[in-house]
């Protein structure tokens, strides 16, 4: 099975395409930055007629969109999937998506709710919605709406916000998280493995993939600071608007064999 990682330089991308190498699938990665990956195929997702030919050269039996975009994620849903989903016909496309919503329990058919300009990441997140809408459109799709990602890859790089606490711990600087702002989490590992077995799976539709215990942000800082033994003094809680957004992940026991583990239990 042929499977064309689209972002395979990021940090979920270059997981799975870590984790499909060692399996020893035939796997294409494409980057649009250079990277110290020089098996990875350099790819602007905008030059559209080079990313069509990269498709139809390459022949995948699985595309997987990695790609994340804060500022032109609405440019990609507009002149870029358009085009693409003309080529992908038949083929499974497995899209990396984003929470879609505000609001506690989130199911797969939770109303997405597009954000107005003063919304943070606005671009980003409705961009992703736009996507979604023609993805379901094709007739062999899975929309993967992960938690936020977390840990450390098989690469031995570190996700973001690990690193920006990280920061804050040898400046010794306060780190201010609110107890009242609840999401969802998963390890990038766990991620990646779940979306390798939607590879060969036959599902078609949206689903949830996170641990089963939403977190607030100040607790999950604290949970990062006990596994990875560092001193979490610098994490001062507080209160702000309140934001609840986590996931259902009903449909996902139902439907996949990959056991997502627990920062909580680390």
């Amino acid at each position: 099975m042929k499977t064309l990682i689209l972002g395979a330089s990021g940090f979920l991308g270059g997981t799975i395409y870590f984790k499909l190498k060692n399996l020893g699938n035939d796997v294409l990665g494409t980057c649009n930055k250079n990277t110290n990956n020089t098996n990875l195929i350099k790819q602007d997702v905008f030059d559209v007629d080079s990313l069509l030919h990269l498709v139809n050269s390459y022949k995948p039996d699985v595309i997987i969109w990695s790609i994340m975009n804060h500022e032109q994620e609405e440019e990609i849903a507009e002149n870029v999937m358009p085009i693409l989903y003309e080529a992908i016909g038949d083929i499974r496309f497995i899209f990396i998506s984003t929470s879609v919503a505000y609001e506690p329990n989130m199911s797969e058919d939770v109303k997405p709710l597009l954000r107005d300009e003063t919304s943070y990441n606005h671009h980003y997140f409705n961009g992703k919605i736009k996507s979604e809408q023609n993805i379901k459109k094709l007739p062999n799709y899975c929309i993967v709406r992960p938690g936020s990602i977390y840990g450390i890859n098989p690469l031995e790089i570190m996700d973001n916000r690990s690193l920006i606490l990280k920061e804050h711990i040898e400046s010794n600087e306060e780190y201010v998280r609110a107890t009242n702002i609840i999401f969802s989490i998963v390890n990038v590992n766990d991620l990646a493995d779940a979306i390798i077995e939607l590879i060969s799976n036959n599902y078609s539709g949206i689903i949830n993939i996170s641990e089963d215990e939403p977190i607030s942000h100040y607790a999950f800082n604290r949970a990062l600071c006990k596994m990875y033994g560092w001193d979490d003094s610098c994490i001062v809680p507080n209160i702000e608007k309140e934001n609840i957004y986590y996931l259902n992940n009903s449909l996902r026991k139902t439907i996949l064999k990959t056991k997502i583990g627990s920062l909580i239990e680390a």
